[in-house]
């Protein structure tokens, strides 16, 4: 072969491969499990270009009698990100599972998981939860070893966990993906349940809204997303006996006239899951707090009081028993309890765990006499939140540990029995030191 061809035709050969090297895709983010149910799991991932994608799975780590999910296309369309459901599984069992990629997996290891107990059985389980992890402010993430260390068979993310307040929504994808690739998240993202609140920018305007709630709804593989009349990022997640009921408080608020913050469909939604609820305890989560005093950016319950007064009037009046409140984004810990029993009804629980991955930023203050604190709020480290349930119990329980990043739990134990979340009960007392009652009793003597 001549020597000046050599050249020409090795840029030929490349020329003709680069195409085929490119479709063969490799894993970029993921794999990430979405919502574990009793006999189905969902698993997303992210990878790089056009390809092929499929689950194998088996109840045995050598995967033994392996089957595979059908067949998924990641095309640029979707951002190349897919997610494949794995149905006919036993409850409360293990499985181990591989992502294919072209046919070929990407973790010959494979990962184990543990499917949800069955709807009548009576077991304990814990979940964690946290808001406000930032990759830019915080890379290494050092908080997501002590959540290994804690074992919860699911994570809730609640707010605050990207860094978006300036960006627009194409933008926002590569935030989700930065903090999807944190080395001490893998473990968790593999095995147990992630399932997450939307929190949009606030300086977004309303018309983008909808392209960042796409985005959202890309990266996030929620089991609902709203209903067909008023899509959205809400949704009610099963899990051992408990009802765990994400809200969407972004889509839907009306900042102008503050007038509502789920909207009319969301809000008739909720209720009615609450009316149908056989749960013991149903939980409420809310990237938006509950209880702090109106902010600018209206990003707290207290901002809309009428749709909140209605909301827990409702509860109130249905005897709705069991409801516990979730909330993140609020930068400290915190233990908080509405005294609902004033009124008739009983006392309602905020928790609080903030921030997971950037500096806490302490704002507790007495000027909201309407919240009383069970504890003084935690703002020296990061920490996350785990809420244990003994349904096997006669009076189930719920227990909460807030945990920092050096595995110290930052409160003493809290707990709540479902007997004391029912109408005519006031617990909040037992709750707090004895010669602290009098004090709490004058200064939040007008709060419902």
């Amino acid at each position: 072969m001549p020597h000046n061809l050599r050249p020409i035709i090795s840029s030929l050969v490349i020329l003709i491969a680069a195409p085929l090297l490119m479709s063969k895709g490799r894993l970029m983010q993921g794999p990430m499990v979405g919502s574990i149910e009793s006999k189905s799991v969902t698993i997303w991932a992210r990878v790089a270009g056009p390809s092929v994608l499929n689950i194998r799975y088996s109840d045995q780590p050598n995967f033994f009698n392996a089957q595979l999910t059908s067949k998924i296309i990641a095309t640029k369309e979707n951002d190349y990100c897919v997610t494949a459901k794995i149905d006919g599984l036993r409850p409360n069992s293990f499985y181990y599972y591989q992502v294919l990629v072209d046919g070929e997996p990407v973790d010959y290891d494979g990962y184990p998981l543990l499917t949800a107990p069955s709807k009548k059985m009576r077991t304990k389980f814990s979940i964690g939860f946290g808001s406000g992890a930032r990759s830019d402010k915080d890379g290494l993430q050092a908080i997501w070893l002590q959540v290994q260390n804690a074992r919860p068979h699911a994570f809730f993310w609640l707010g605050g966990n990207e860094a978006f307040s300036e960006l627009s929504p194409e933008f926002q994808a590569e935030e989700y993906r930065r903090q999807r690739s944190v080395p001490f998240l893998q473990p968790l993202l593999r095995s147990i349940t992630q399932l997450s609140t939307w929190d949009a920018p606030a300086t977004l305007p309303r018309d983008e809204l909808a392209d960042s709630l796409e985005i959202f709804q890309r990266y996030w593989p929620n089991p609902a997303f709203g209903t067909e009349e008023a899509p959205g990022s809400y949704f009610n997640y099963q899990y051992g006996g408990v009802d765990f009921i994400f809200l969407d408080t972004y889509s839907y608020r009306d900042e102008d006239k503050q007038s509502t913050i789920l909207g009319e469909v969301q809000m008739k939604w909720l209720q009615q899951q609450l009316s149908q609820s056989e749960a013991t305890f149903k939980v409420l989560l809310s990237g938006s707090s509950w209880s702090n005093l109106a902010a600018e950016n209206h990003n707290t319950w207290t901002a809309y009081p009428e749709e909140r007064k209605g909301l827990f009037s409702y509860i109130r009046e249905n005897e709705i028993d069991g409801i516990v409140l979730l909330s993140g984004d609020d930068d400290e810990a915190e233990i908080k309890a509405i005294p609902m029993s004033r009124g008739g009804g009983y006392d309602l629980y905020e928790l609080v765990s903030s921030p997971l991955a950037q500096n806490p930023a302490p704002d507790y203050t007495e000027d909201n006499t309407a919240v009383i604190a069970i504890e003084e709020p935690y703002a020296d480290s990061m920490n996350f939140g785990t809420l244990t349930f003994d349904m096997a119990e006669d009076d189930p329980v719920v227990s909460l540990k807030v945990i920092n990043v050096f595995g110290e739990n930052v409160f003493p134990e809290f707990e709540l029995r479902a007997s004391e979340l029912t109408n005519g009960k006031t617990s909040w007392k037992s709750k707090v030191p004895a010669e602290a009652v009098a004090h709490i009793e004058a200064r939040t003597g007008s709060a419902l």
